[in-house]
């Protein structure tokens, strides 16, 4: 117990939590629920996919409703 109280002890270390990517810190949270909740997906990833898209919410959801291209598609498209 003593040494938790000790200079140089437990008490003195920095948490050893990761440091959070400054992207992701600046989304505003209410984006971050938004998405999350229309789309049923993990925070994790929404807040990957608004940082990708620059925080811009209306980016994001058409980046999430909007078909990936593929050449599978477009090669099954009619001429």
């Amino acid at each position: 117990m003593e040494e938790a109280f000790r200079a140089g002890g437990l008490l003195d270390k920095a948490p050893n939590k990761p440091m959070k990517d400054p992207a992701i810190a600046a989304l505003k949270r209410d984006d971050v629920d938004l998405v999350i909740y229309e789309f049923d997906i993990a925070r994790p990833q929404a807040e990957k996919v608004l940082a990708e898209n620059g925080g811009d919410l209306a980016k994001t959801l058409l980046a999430l409703v909007t078909p990936k291209s593929s050449p599978v598609y477009h090669n099954s498209l009619p001429a």
